[in-house]
């Protein structure tokens, strides 16, 4: 490590207890039902090196299905530390899983970098995007899929004066016991 910038990465989140498994579900559902939310403070991105400033979150599942269903994945930045659809959101297209799949790892990564900066309620724009890959969780054998969906804006406009809740959350395409999604590792390392 050279240290030529001065800036290190850190670990900031880390899952010490897998998420709620979901299934018998369509709408979107929180994959962190009993994990701590992940707190980015308030300010978090003021600094005088704020622009570049990021979050590299890792992700790591399981998922199994009956069929080939589909999976849509969203990481959501609220404002409360309460999930709900609401709030910024940036999504996957619906990725269609393989069929009869049991426990299946997947893979989700997404870069969050500090794009501009201006201080007040709506002066920080944030750069969101990643991959979600699954090696038999889905149809495509090795499929890489991105965040957001392709010719989809991937910058989102927040206040850096209130604290934001980043939750991660699903969608399934069929309703069945038989698909079903959990997240096993979530971490958060801040970069710069």
């Amino acid at each position: 490590m050279s240290f030529l910038t001065g800036t290190s990465v850190e670990l900031l989140y880390s899952s010490v207890i897998q998420g709620t498994q979901l299934n018998t579900f369509t709408t979107e559902d929180n994959l962190m039902k009993t994990l701590p939310a992940i707190i980015i403070p308030a300010g978090f991105f003021y600094n005088s090196g704020a622009v570049g400033k990021s979050l590299k979150l890792r992700v790591v599942g399981r998922l199994g299905t009956s069929g080939t269903p589909t999976f849509t994945f969203t990481a959501r930045l609220l404002t409360s530390a309460t999930w709900s659809a609401a709030g910024v959101a940036m999504s996957s297209a619906a990725i269609t899983a393989g069929s009869g799949v049991t426990l299946a790892p997947w893979e989700m990564e997404l870069e969050i970098t500090c794009r501009s900066l201006v201080f007040g309620a709506t002066g920080l724009t944030l750069g969101v995007i990643g991959m979600v890959r699954g090696g038999t969780a889905f149809a495509t054998t090795g499929g890489m899929y991105s965040i957001p969906a392709a010719n989809t804006a991937f910058t989102v406009t927040v206040d850096n004066t209130a604290t934001q809740y980043l939750f991660l959350s699903a969608a399934c395409g069929t309703s069945s016991g038989s698909n079903l999604i959990q997240a096993e590792v979530i971490k958060v390392y801040g970069e710069n």
